[in-house]
């Protein structure tokens, strides 16, 4: 994922942001491996909080675009 260009990284985002307010909350997290394969599986509480402690760098419990952007190219 670290060679995604900006615009490939926006595109992902997007699809995760369902509700489109500009950021991935925790709700939207526990879905995001269905939302990538039919096969995809509900992320469990403790898996999605790791995902948005390593993702959420200003502490506000969701992640941005500058965020998401940096988590995928870390």
């Amino acid at each position: 994922m670290r060679a995604m260009t900006a615009e490939d990284v926006k595109k992902v985002f997007m699809v995760l942001d369902v509700d489109g307010s500009g950021f991935i909350e925790e709700e939207e997290l526990k879905f995001v491996l269905k939302s990538f394969s039919q096969e995809g599986r509900d992320l469990t509480d403790s898996e999605t909080s790791a995902f948005l402690k390593a993702a959420d760098k200003d502490g506000d419990g969701k992640i941005g675009i500058d965020e998401f952007e940096i988590l995928v190219h870390e």
